[in-house]
């Protein structure tokens, strides 16, 4: 791309030294981090309705006590609360992207943040278990909605800029991980559970903007109706290699952010000091994909997706087997950045292999992984009352060795390559020849 800040060839530092090449590039590279920012706008709004839904998606955890003692509702019951919430916000995200494919997903985009805003507000002043669960349930079902939305989005964007637009897309999710507790406990420290209907005001605002701001050229049904299950599992194997290594990462990155927290705790740890490491790994996690997409620009997606893999294996045991918090605090911050960094490549990816399809792959590959992991922790904790927390978590490792193996010899292969030219894309070509052509071929989407 050419960069509107590129140097004269008269500028005699430019010519002369080769410091003027290096200095080139980082303006180079600023000038597309820029131009990335200002086109289209529409992208800040659907950034900040990304971490809207991802804020209320993050509520309902430290609400819990308080509903608990509210309703008198037993410890089972909370928890089913957890369960309920988790299906209803992830595992139904392939069949809102399957429904947006067919029809556009103008309206899910703009109208979902207003959707989960209202009925947010519904769970403080449900008078039953049976409203809350209904009131999450719907939240839920605006939660699914919007997500397949926003990644059709993003994947109209430039294919230049779709892995960047993707990632902050993920950052904004995360950040909005990040704030919502400590935003939700302090909202109801003040004005109580009961005014949590005021929580709308920012989703009336956020809507009323997305509808005046947002492009939405090309957001009309993109694809003929799937009409029998054939053409369903025409997509669907394709996917399998990235899907399981999505799948694996969401696995690892949900039992450490669920049982690092027992970890610590068995080791006296304040409560405080605790959340300061989530913090750390949700920050470290936030910042992977786009690091991992601006390195594969450079580096070819590949050698990208090796990398953090490697890295993640090594980060992980010095986490867990080290006896000071600062090194703990700092490769756990670092393995969030690893495990995490070539996720928006894979949605990518798989919105090269198949760009008609382009909600229904990215929620596959995004929310419907990150459901299934969550359901895993359950497995992961029980395995952990007879091993140990601490054992149990370091058995999370044989995950980024699988994905390994697959970024080794099952993504540039021809076997991969044959299965997924077939389907509309060139993805494996390039991944092949990027492998045993010197990288030759850069992949820049």
């Amino acid at each position: 791309m050419k960069s509107f800040f590129t140097l004269p060839s008269s500028f005699p530092f430019y010519i002369s030294s080769s410091k003027g090449k290096s200095t080139q590039k980082a303006i180079d590279s600023l000038s597309y981090f820029i131009e990335l920012l200002k086109s289209p706008m529409g992208n800040t709004f659907v950034y900040f309705s990304k971490f809207l839904i991802a804020l209320d998606t993050s509520i309902l955890a430290p609400l819990l006590p308080l509903l608990m003692l509210k309703m008198q509702l037993s410890l089972t019951l909370s928890g089913s609360l957890i369960s309920i919430f988790s299906l209803f916000n992830s595992l139904l995200q392939p069949l809102f992207g399957w429904m947006e494919d067919r029809i556009g997903y103008r309206l899910f985009l703009v109208f979902a943040p207003l959707w989960v805003g209202i009925f947010i507000g519904a769970i403080g002043i449900s008078p039953s278990y049976g409203w809350l669960v209904l009131s999450l349930i719907l939240v839920g079902i605006g939660i699914c909605s919007f997500h397949p939305a926003s990644f059709a989005y993003a994947g109209r964007t430039n294919s230049n800029q779709r892995a960047i637009v993707i990632s902050f897309l993920i950052m904004a999710d995360a950040l909005g991980f990040i704030i919502g507790p400590i935003a939700v406990t302090s909202f109801v420290s003040v004005f109580g559970i009961k005014k949590l209907y005021l929580w709308v005001v920012p989703s009336i605002t956020i809507t009323i903007a997305s509808w005046k701001m947002i492009s939405f050229k090309g957001s009309s049904k993109t694809i003929e109706p799937l009409h029998d299950f054939r053409q369903f599992r025409e997509i669907i194997i394709p996917l399998i290699p990235l899907f399981i290594f999505t799948l694996s990462i969401a696995i690892v990155s949900m039992n450490l952010f669920s049982l690092t927290p027992f970890l610590l705790k068995g080791r006296g740890i304040p409560i405080t000091v605790v959340g300061f490491f989530l913090s750390a790994f949700a920050f470290g996690s936030a910042l992977g994909p786009i690091i991992g997409s601006l390195l594969a620009k450079k580096m070819g997606k590949l050698r990208v997706i090796r990398l953090s893999m490697t890295l993640s294996i090594c980060f992980l045991p010095i986490f867990l087997l080290s006896q000071r918090l600062v090194i703990q605090v700092c490769f756990f911050f670092l393995s969030g950045l690893g495990l995490m960094g070539p996720f928006s490549i894979m949605i990518d990816m798989a919105q090269e292999m198949f760009p008609k399809y382009l909600s229904m792959t990215s929620t596959f590959l995004s929310g419907f992984t990150w459901g299934v992991g969550g359901l895993l922790v359950v497995l992961t904790a029980k395995i952990a009352e007879t091993l140990g927390v601490k054992n149990a978590l370091i058995g999370m490792t044989v995950f980024p060795v699988i994905n390994l193996f697959l970024a080794y010899f099952v993504l540039p292969t021809g076997w991969f390559q044959r299965l997924t030219l077939s389907k509309g894309g060139d993805l494996a070509d390039k991944l092949y020849s990027e492998a045993y052509n010197g990288a030759k071929v850069r992949n820049r989407v």
